[in-house]
């Protein structure tokens, strides 16, 4: 394990790091994406980039970096969690540093993850991420989505995003690698098998990639829809889908028998603004005092259903995909022995 690796690493001690980076038609980014880890403080002993047979001119970029033997390029067909496999795999080094194409390094953000590392008491180190919003909607997207204390929770700490998360070799290997048969989620799902398996975790505040938010409705919505699939395929914020399920699903049998009754739009509405007092106006209340911009929480609020809505339909979608596919049922419970992660929750009640 990476503790019995580090013993013999001193605070001065410089270890060997390799990074990988999984892409697919990134054209508008890609150069920023590798320069930004060429030009590293503490420079990468390799970089490994994955590209999942981009067709956007993405892959003529890369192959421009790998001639002039910049970084290693793997061109395959593969998702998200193939490609990441793939990329450790072929990685030369034990110490395993992981981001995304839609991002930029922050320069200092391989030194801090190498500190962390050698600090020696863990073997998964949390990366940090930060925005960059250029228009009203994508900080309303960022309000709606994210809280302003991220940094001091426990979702930073244990569940760190692969746009911004390094590990040991070994770690990788016990979890038997990212989950290949999702193609959202698989970062979850791949950090709750790693604290399964009593693999010790440490936030890494310093280690920062910046990540611009979704630009549009479409892409928002598209985005939390691929998420939610994914956690409805593993059993991932079950209740919490449930919940809004079961809201939303009253409002729209409520505005279906106004056919019938008129009277019973009003219940419709009652349960709505039920919904938003409970579910939505905290975070749109946090977002007005954070931006000072009281237009924001109407803003923000409408973001938020827009999610939930991506997310209902998503987490269906999901259930659906295990019903109809048992292989998504079998090979969760061959990755990690249970078939759901509502398996793990009920056992803890």
């Amino acid at each position: 394990m990476l503790k019995r690796a580090q013993e013999n690493h001193s605070p001065d001690t410089r270890i060997k790091i390799s990074v990988v980076v999984t892409v697919r038609n990134e054209i508008r980014s890609i150069r920023s994406v590798v320069d930004s880890l060429l030009n590293q403080d503490r420079i990468p002993d390799e970089i490994i980039i994955v590209d999942g047979v981009s067709d956007d001119g993405t892959l003529s970029v890369l192959e421009e970096y790998a001639g002039a033997g910049r970084i290693i390029l793997i061109s395959q067909a593969c998702n998200i969690a193939e490609g990441r496999n793939l990329g450790i795999a072929r990685a030369s080094h034990d110490f395993i540093a992981v981001t995304d194409a839609g991002c930029v390094i922050d320069p200092g953000w391989l030194k801090n993850m190498e500190a962390c590392f050698i600090k020696g008491d863990a073997e998964v180190i949390a990366g940090n991420y930060v925005f960059d919003t250029r228009t009203p909607f994508e900080r309303a997207v960022v309000l709606a989505t994210e809280s302003p204390d991220r940094e001091n929770t426990e979702s930073a700490r244990y569940f760190p995003s692969s746009r911004s998360v390094a590990f040991d070799r070994t770690a990788w290997a016990a979890v038997k690698g990212y989950p290949e048969w999702l193609y959202a989620a698989e970062d979850t799902l791949f950090n709750i098998r790693l604290r399964q398996l009593g693999f010790r975790f440490r936030f890494c505040r310093d280690a920062k990639v910046i990540w611009r938010p979704r630009a549009t409705w479409q892409a928002l919505f598209k985005q939390y829809f691929n998420y939610a699939r994914g956690n409805g395929r593993v059993g991932i914020s079950t209740a919490g889908y449930l919940t809004n399920l079961k809201y939303h699903g009253l409002m729209l049998l409520f505005i279906l028998t106004s056919v019938f009754w008129a009277g019973t739009l009003l219940l419709a509405g009652l349960i709505f603004a039920r919904h938003v007092q409970l579910h939505l106006w905290r975070q749109a209340d946090i977002a007005v005092r954070t931006s000072g911009d009281q237009s924001m929480r109407w803003r923000v609020l409408v973001v938020m259903e827009v999610v939930r809505l991506a997310g209902m339909a998503g987490f269906l979608a999901g259930r659906w995909d295990r019903w109809r596919d048992v292989d998504f049922v079998n090979n969760q419970l061959s990755w990690m022995g249970v078939s759901s992660l509502d398996d793990i929750s009920s056992s803890k009640n």
